[in-house]
């Protein structure tokens, strides 16, 4: 699963602007006394999974039968039990007989008629019905706010929410092959896991049939349903049919999205040795979808965000999004983890093999710096709360989907890759993927793999990386002794160090194998480091002084907070001539620590000739720290750059630069030009707000009627009335954040309001108003569930505690985990920042109560 749509590399950059990034600490992952969670008890297993569903799209209601083989792997058992939330239950069979049971809601209880020991087998059916349920199943229809809406049916599983819409055992470890019968509206496409079967037109008054069958067994989260009308893209790619069907009209954009997926397929079964395991993989886009993509297994669900025009072509890419959801092909549905403690073994290594991919693609310098922006997004959210990657304290798994689970796993695999080699670390993928394949696994047998693989024991890595929380922080300091010809590094551990056990804290000091790199003259001399304890001091013997010292020079272990101290012309000279970005970007941030004349200067003649919009973008942002008038000179003078990435950093760095005529002037003329970029002319629009343009009003709402790829111009120009802070824009906001304005930009005008109001304690009641009726709209779920979190995230930045009220509904009456979470944390933040009656705060400590309770 992608969990949010990467709009330029972006899980954790953006969900698409819906944050500001958090305002409060939250040192605490899960509350003080959250009890662990286990994989549920599995006195049966599911073979085979047959659901038949008729799908009355204008009612929003599905129902069907679902028939379970069963197979005891109790001793014996006299009852079975499936979950079920939610549900019309109807008649209920056991081997085509009839049979009593219990249903309380959420799990149903079939008593057998017979007692049933280890090894035999048994088959179910039950009738059920559910109309427009709460989740697991979502109907996109056109209503009076989106009469334009395209028309669709789709599902969602991940983490645990079939169970919504038919009886299931819905748990990770259960696998079972499946079989689909949908009976759609006439003229519906629909699509299930696997092959098609059969289709017949008009089989039932109205419907047509689609049956999909899958003979792999997979879990029961992967299972899908997608219908509506949908153009077909089908081609070969090598052993396998790649398709895509996205919606009538938008082919063009479907092939800039998904033109890649053979090679995708091909680099990935090469890199695993393990190939593809089936005949045909495909996409199709849908709208309103509530997650980046979902790897459902040889049927990913994408969210239709990802079709793009050639303008959007310009500096948008779908290749990461379709690369992440083709990987868990392999780590996810192929070998799946036992519980979604180890979700990791899904998340962390689809988003590495991403990132492998993009090197494949793109080159060196782009993995580099997707590593780079992987190892910040887990640092930011490291700042909050510290949590190990496999942990068993949670409240809802859909918790864990976290930056942690993400590019926080991320980084740690491109570091046991290094650690191991090329040859061993995909030697240790295939092993395990073989030794797993359509099984279950956890942590530890990726540990066995590795020893089996290498003959050596890395338990110590995982220990320190993935079963305990923290991160190594290192401060080096250089110096050079010219009579010895002796270089010397002093290399600390800095992070908080406590007792064992402690969560949310570093239990030890990081065992780092590393490297230092000296260049001398024109030849470079590479060292291996062992660092394990607080403090070590390292001495090397050179033939000269050296030009370049660089530790971790290939980005192999990221530690994010390593300070380098070293001399200002090492740094000089790193910033234009060192062969890796990341060697170049550490070079910036630390010139702009010590700024002066001679530093502006290199910064900006390397911001204009350096070859690399990563390291572009890290430069501006070093003299946009450095501020001054040399500095916003420097950034004026690359305001027309060639990447499209680069150039839109400077104009964003430009924006922080408030009232300084120069800028205003030649951000007026930027927004009144245009750019061959949608996402350059966004943050035109943006940056005349942020640096209070004389007349920046005007040309913002003049920009909300401009047409872009995701609305990314209007939400520009949102995002620049919010910074601006002018009252006058509040008419123009609250337009634009109503359930029924274009809603891609909604989340950006909610955003916008919000800062409005927390500048103006006089419109504060007008937008918390607004915020309430988005944050509880009903209708829709799935084209809603963005402008709720973009309310709740308004909730925060106002901080009034008059939202409490709302906030505790919105934790009682949704499901999603993610809204659940947000509700809960916000409401405990405005808690705990002020001093109200007791009646409040136990207002908020049941909130907290029903946050833990309520799924349903």
């Amino acid at each position: 699963m992608n969990h949010i749509l990467r709009t330029c590399k972006c899980h954790w950059e953006g969900s698409e602007n819906l944050h500001w990034g958090h305002t409060f600490d939250r040192r605490a992952f899960a509350p003080p006394g959250t009890a662990p969670r286990f994989a549920p008890d599995a006195p049966v297993s599911a073979k085979h999974l047959r659901v038949e569903l008729h799908l009355d799209v204008s009612r929003e209601r599905a129902h069907g039968t679902t028939t379970l083989e069963c197979e005891v792997r109790a001793s014996e058992i006299r009852s079975v039990r499936f979950d079920a939330v939610g549900l019309e239950m109807g008649k209920v069979r056991v081997n085509g007989k009839s049979a009593s049971y219990d249903y309380d809601g959420e799990r149903v209880l079939v008593n057998l008629p017979r007692r049933f020991k280890q090894g035999q087998s048994f088959r179910v059916a039950l009738e059920h019905a559910v109309e427009r349920p709460n989740a697991g199943l979502y109907f996109t229809n056109p209503d009076p706010a989106y009469p334009e809406r395209f028309q669709t049916v789709w599902s969602q599983g991940q983490d645990e929410d079939s169970r919504y819409y038919f009886p299931c055992l819905d748990a990770p470890r259960f696998k079972q092959t499946s079989e689909a019968l949908l009976y759609v509206p006439e003229g519906y496409f629909a699509l299930s896991n696997g092959d098609l079967v059969a289709h017949r037109p008009r089989a039932a008054q109205g419907e047509d049939l689609w049956h999909y069958r899958l003979e792999l067994p997979y879990s029961t989260y992967l299972f899908s349903i997608v219908a509506g009308r949908f153009a077909k893209h089908s081609e070969k790619s090598g052993k396998y049919e790649v398709r895509w069907f996205v919606q009538e009209g938008r082919e063009k954009e479907g092939r800039n999205a998904f033109a890649k997926t053979g090679d995708i397929l091909r680099f990935f079964s090469d890199f695993t040795g393990v190939p593809y395991p089936y005949r045909q993989y495909t996409q199709v886009a849908v709208p309103d979808f509530i997650f980046g993509g979902m790897e459902n297994f040889t049927v990913t669900t994408q969210t239709d965000l990802t079709l793009h025009d050639d303008r959007a072509h310009l500096d948008f890419s779908s290749d990461d999004l379709v690369a992440h959801e083709a990987a868990h092909s392999w780590f996810g549905n192929l070998v799946t983890a036992r519980n979604w403690s180890h979700a990791w073994l899904h998340e962390s290594f689809a988003t590495y093999l991403e990132a492998l991919y993009t090197r494949k693609r793109l080159g060196t310098d782009e993995f580099d710096y997707e590593m780079l922006r992987d190892a910040e997004a887990y640092f930011h959210e490291e700042g909050q709360y510290r949590r190990p990657i496999v942990t068993d304290r949670y409240e809802e798994p859909m918790d864990l989907f976290d930056a942690h689970l993400y590019p926080g796993g991320g980084v740690r695999l491109r570091n046991l890759h290094a650690l191991l080699g090329d040859r061993p670390f995909r030697g240790v993928l295939k092993r395990f993927l073989e030794a797993h394949s359509y099984g279950v696994a956890e942590t530890v047998d990726l540990a066995r793999s590795v020893e089996q693989e290498t003959g050596e024991n890395y338990d110590w890595w995982f220990e320190q990386w993935i079963l305990s929380a923290g991160y190594p922080r290192l401060e080096i300091r250089f110096a050079w002794d010219n009579k010895e010809k002796l270089a010397k590094l002093t290399v600390k551990q800095t992070q908080t160090v406590t007792e064992p056990g402690v969560e949310g804290k570093s239990n030890r000091y990081f065992r780092l194998p590393a490297k230092v790199r000296f260049q001398v003259g024109s030849r470079s001399e590479e060292f291996p480091l062992s660092i394990a304890g607080q403090e070590h001091q390292f001495l090397f013997r050179l033939s000269g002084k050296p030009k370049m010292a660089l530790f971790d020079p290939e980005f192999e272990c990221p530690p994010l907070g390593l300070k380098f101290e070293k001399p200002q012309d090492l740094l000089l000279y790193e910033l234009a001539n060192a062969p890796r970005v990341l060697s170049r970007i550490r070079a910036a941030n630390t010139l702009a620590e010590k700024p002066s004349s001679r530093i502006v200067a290199a910064l900006g003649r390397q911001l204009k000739r350096e070859g690399f919009w990563g390291v572009q973008v890290r430069i501006a942002r070093a003299l946009g720290k450095i501020g001054g008038g040399a500095a916003r000179d420097a950034l004026l003078g690359a305001l027309e750059i060639p990447h499209p990435k680069g150039r839109r950093e400077v104009i964003a760095t430009l924006g922080h630069f408030k009232d300084d005529g120069k800028v205003a002037s030649a951000l007026t003329r930027k927004a009144k030009r245009g750019d061959a970029s949608y996402y350059v002319e966004a943050e035109t629009f943006r940056a005349l707000g942020e640096c209070r343009t004389p007349g920046a009003l005007a040309l913002l709402e003049a920009a909300l009627e401009k047409p872009s790829h995701m609305e990314v111009i209007r939400s520009g120009a949102f995002g620049g009335m919010g910074a601006l802070g002018d009252a006058e824009a509040l008419p123009a906001l609250l337009e634009g954040m109503r359930y029924g304005a274009p809603a891609l930009s909604r989340a950006a005008a909610i955003r916008a309001a919000a800062e409005l109001a927390r500048r103006h304690s006089h419109l504060r009641k007008t937008v918390l108003d607004a915020l309430e009726k988005a944050a509880e709209h009903r209708d829709n779920p799935a084209a809603a569930f963005r402008g709720k979190l973009a309310a709740l995230r308004g909730m925060e930045r106002i901080g009034d505690v008059d939202a409490l009220p709302v906030l505790r509904r919105v934790a009682a009456n949704e499901v999603d985990g993610r809204i659940v979470r947000l509700a809960r944390l916000t409401a405990r933040e405005l808690r705990q920042g002020i001093d109200r009656p007791t009646e409040l705060r136990v207002l908020g400590d049941d909130l907290e109560r029903i946050g833990k309770e309520n799924k349903a």
